[in-house]
């Protein structure tokens, strides 16, 4: 992008000024070409604020200047520094570069105003660099380090830490203001835990109460601010929360605690249900570690992990950030890390009125999100990008209020319209347990595939298969998940072309107050134990091929308690049926529209009760194709052992039956013949545990540090299987399964000795299927880890894209330009560099070529696209890179001509 007239440049101590202000008055050029390289030198001796030692950020003898860095600064934290930050300052700063290590204090609030606050171990940062590539640290040896509390030491519950990112007008909007951890640094958030970060009601809270009855006692604080969840369905089936529908949850604020009962601040509006099987929901938001906007109507902050970044974060709180309409700006966003962080995790964060998601894991795998809580968000809230993304946990997260929004510009997945998901993911090879989700505008979890989706994957055995469709994945661990009050759907699923031994397995899902309470599409659906009430429709296949459906509930569904629709054939078994009190039929086989195979459904071991007029048997749609056959089998319909077998009015069989209109109990679309129960088929949905299970240690950290004199570690971590774990080990060592099925557990390693420890955990299945990626992690015993190279080694492509400065600078009259080449994105990238004088004027477009990935090297020779020699003076040289994949990129650098 060319430099504007007016863009400013930033000198030392936060000064600004305007270089192009002069342009137009006689020798007005060259004057602000003399203006922007005396800018531009003193800005080389004195654009930073450096540390000079460790201590405390308050102490001026830290820094460089002798005082304490103010407003509009630029500050570096060096190598080997540890500086304490232990000030509550409304000052905003331009920038921070963490080099070493910035620690938040545990034993004073703190507040910290920014701009750009960037932890990478490099030499220098360019704070108008796409932060969506990474920044290159070559041959660190020890990370550069954000510590806003630790796992084992996080910030006390009496004790406020707060970062307020704050927009300055000479950075980029689409990055800036942003926390990014680049290559090579640790960023660790711990706020004080909660024991529960939701929970639910345990008695009714009628409208105009104070008080609500919590199912367990909490450690929460007066003056949290929390949301009580809705006790009843929208008042429309379409539209938003965020305009045409009301919500029916609401924000409340803790005036008082006591046992089970917390005081509110003022009387709630609405009932909320808190007895009985569908109870609600009440979060909490607050945190004492807070992460947020400045200005929340101006430029919106985002944090960032990249690749070979590592770090976790816990109970803080994420408010007022995400960029609304770019790519990439998520209040939590683990950008394209792959397994780079395995052991990272979020858990028990709030992440409130976002402009763009809630936390996006995006090329990247074994990531853990658990007992997080995201209440308003534009588009989708807990998000996988790009389909790749595999092994990671969703565990007991709550989901309220994503919105409907439009496609974000260059996404991943073109097809996606980003029209509010509670969770939303494309590739089935994830594990969701134990999630709520609530008033989202169109689905509780929506799980997307496609079959334009070919992709790399990672494999159980630790490498990366190129190629892979993953619509042919099936469910790793979807089970024990509720939605309740979306304005369309609890749980949708489309497009999944799994194999019936690998199939597409959802199990322990209950809905209510959901337009439709769970549909399902594709190939090879397994459906265990789901409960659907008060809506109008249940469980729905929609242009389904082979279903299985072994134990279903439905309570007060108007319209149709299970329905086959459009486009589905092939066979679908159904058994454990309970229909309690609909309005229609409680059996439709719709199937309306062309299909090139017969549908065969077999229903047994069900009861109907309360059907409105008697309409307890089944339905098909008036526009039902002659051909194929449609056949429902109802069996013990006319007593044990006689099945009523249905077929559509306006087909007919050559069995010998007689087919009959059988009003109320079948509708006037179907006719139906008594037969003997046929065998039940034996469904070939019958899935095969073949994948290990999934190991992740999250406790310690990797490359955490303890005393000398430690002699045991107690390792804890999660695993998920999608059949039983019959071991886990850790050095050998066998844990001890604290929640069902190896989901937290824990072991402890003993007589230790000082030095580097690696520490592995690997585990089994009943199945036999033994982890062959396990889990490994490095931690020191009275001495450091150190750390390996990031840079990919020799031959290997490098991964992302980056200007790598000229050289000489200044010179006279040439200079070498280097810079890189990605090959993450796919194939050659379309490169220009282009060269502008201080007006933005472009002067030389030097490359112009389409290039693979590698580094490069040219050389300006101080001439523009005509050939003629130019003036001394300060001159931008811009990379722009278009790559097949993904987004393009850009930076910019200075230089200068000194004749």
């Amino acid at each position: 992008m060319a430099l504007r007239s007016g863009m400013t440049f930033r000198g030392d101590r936060g000064r600004e000024l305007a270089v192009a202000s002069s342009k137009g008055r006689p020798g007005g050029q060259l004057l602000a070409a003399i203006l922007g390289l005396l800018i531009w030198l003193g800005a080389l001796q004195a654009a930073q604020v450096h540390s000079v030692r460790s201590g405390n950020w308050s102490d001026p003898s830290v820094w460089s200047t002798g005082t304490v860095p103010g407003a509009g600064d630029d500050v570096v934290i060096d190598t080997a520094h540890t500086v304490v930050y232990d000030v509550a300052s409304p000052q905003a700063l331009h920038s921070i570069h963490v080099r070493g290590k910035l620690s938040f204090s545990r034993s004073v609030n703190t507040e910290l105003n920014v701009g750009m606050l960037i932890v990478s171990p490099a030499p220098s940062v360019d704070l108008n660099a796409n932060c969506s590539f990474n920044h290159p640290a070559p041959g660190y040896t020890h990370r550069a380090v954000l510590e806003i509390g630790t796992r084992d030491n996080p910030i006390p519950q009496n004790i406020t830490a707060r970062i307020r990112l704050v927009y300055f007008q000479d950075l980029d909007p689409d990055c800036a203001p942003a926390i990014i951890a680049y290559a090579g640094s640790q960023m660790e958030i711990h706020g004080a835990p909660l024991n529960r970060t939701w929970l639910k009601l345990s008695a009714d809270a009628p409208a105009g109460a104070t008080t609500i009855q919590v199912e367990e006692p909490v450690n929460w604080r007066i003056g949290d601010r929390i949301v009580v969840t809705a006790s009843r369905k929208p008042d429309s089936g379409k539209g938003t929360f965020l305009g045409s529908v009301q919500p029916l949850s609401e924000e409340n604020t803790v005036a008082g605690i006591s046992g089970n009962t917390i005081t509110l601040s003022a009387p709630l509006v609405r009932f909320h249900r808190g007895s009985g099987p569908y109870r609600v929901e009440v979060a909490n938001l607050s945190r004492n570690v807070v992460i947020e906007s400045a200005d929340p109507n101006g430029v919106r902050g985002h944090t960032m992990y990249h690749r070979n970044a590592i770090g976790s974060i816990s109970y803080a709180e994420f408010a007022h950030l995400g960029k609304k309409d770019r790519l990439a700006r998520y209040p939590i966003h683990f950008h394209r890390v792959r397994a780079t962080d395995r052991g990272g995790s979020v858990i028990g964060a709030s992440i409130w009125d976002s402009h763009n998601r809630w936390i996006t894991v995006h090329g990247t795998d074994y990531m853990v999100i658990k007992d997080c809580v995201g209440y308003k968000a534009l588009g989708h809230g807990f998000f996988l990008e790009d389909g790749t993304e595999v092994f990671n946990l969703f565990d007991r997260n709550l989901a309220i209020h994503a919105y409907m929004h439009q496609p974000l510009p260059n996404q991943a997945l073109a097809y996606d319209p980003n029209d509010g998901a509670g969770f939303w993911w494309a590739n089935a090879r994830n594990a969701f347990i134990n999630n709520m989700a609530v008033e989202n505008d169109r689905y509780g979890y929506r799980y997307h595939t496609h079959e334009s989706v070919v992709v790399p994957v990672l494999q159980p055995d630790g490498s990366i298969k190129q190629g892979v469709q993953i619509k042919n994945l099936g469910t790793f661990v979807f089970r024990d998940n509720a939605a309740h009050g979306q304005i369309r759907y609890g749980f949708k699923g489309t497009n999944s072309t799994s194999p019936s031994n690998e199939p597409m397995f959802i199990e322990n899902f209950t809905a209510w107050h959901n337009r439709y309470g769970l549909a399902f599409g594709g190939d090879n659906y397994y459906i265990k134990n789901v409960h659907v009430a008060f809506g109008p429709y249940g469980l729905r296949g929609l242009d389904l091929t082979n279903a299985r459906v072994e134990g279903l509930e439905t309570y007060r569904i108007g319209k149709s308690p299970l329905n086959f629709k459009h486009k589905v054939e092939g066979l679908i078994t159904v058994e454990n049926v309970s229909i309690d009190s609909t309005k229609e039929h409680a059996f439709k086989m719709f199937a309306e529209d062309t299909r090139d195979a017969p549908l065969e459904i077999y229903i047994r071991n069900y009861t109907v009760s309360r059907a409105v007029n008697g309409t307890d048997g089944a339905a098909a749609h008036n526009g039902t194709p002659s051909s194929p056959d449609i056949t429902m089998y109802l069996f013990d319909w006319f007593g044990p052992g006689l099945a009523a077998k249905v077929i559509p009015a306006n087909q007919s069989r050559n069995d010998g039956l007689t087919y009959t209109a059988m009003p109320p109990h079948f509708d006037a679309t179907v006719k139906v013949a008594q037969t003997n129960n046929p065998a039940f088929p034996s469904n070939p949905i019958q899935p095969v545990d073949d994948l290990p299970p999934a190991t992740v240690i999250l406790y310690p950290a990797a490359e955490q540090v303890f005393p000398a004199s430690q002699q045991q570690i107690v390792v804890r971590g999660t695993c998920v299987d999608n059949s039983q774990i019959a071991s886990l080990t850790v050095n050998g060592v066998p844990a001890t399964s604290l929640k069902d099925n190896y989901r937290e557990w824990e072991a402890i390693l003993t007589n230790l000795s000082p030095g580097e420890l690696t520490i592995e955990a690997r585990a089994e299945d009943v199945n036999g299927n033994v982890e062959l990626n396990p889990h490994r992690i490095k931690v020191g015993i009275g001495q450091p880890v150190v750390t390996g190279l990031d840079e990919p080694p020799g031959g290997q492509t490098p991964r992302n894209f980056a200007l790598l400065g000229n050289y000489p600078n200044p010179f006279n009259p040439t200079t070498q330009i280097k810079f890189r080449v990605g090959g993450e994105n796919g194939g050659p990238a379309a490169v220009q560099i282009n060269i502008y004088d201080v007006f933005g004027r472009l002067v030389r477009r030097l490359v112009q070529e389409n290039l693979p990935a590698g580094e490069y090297t040219r050389t300006w020779d101080g001439r523009n696209d005509f050939g003629e020699a130019v003036s001394s003076g300060l001159y931008f040289y811009e990379l722009v890179a278009r790559p097949n994949q993904g987004p393009a990129f850009r930076q910019t650098s200075k230089m200068v001509l000194l004749k």
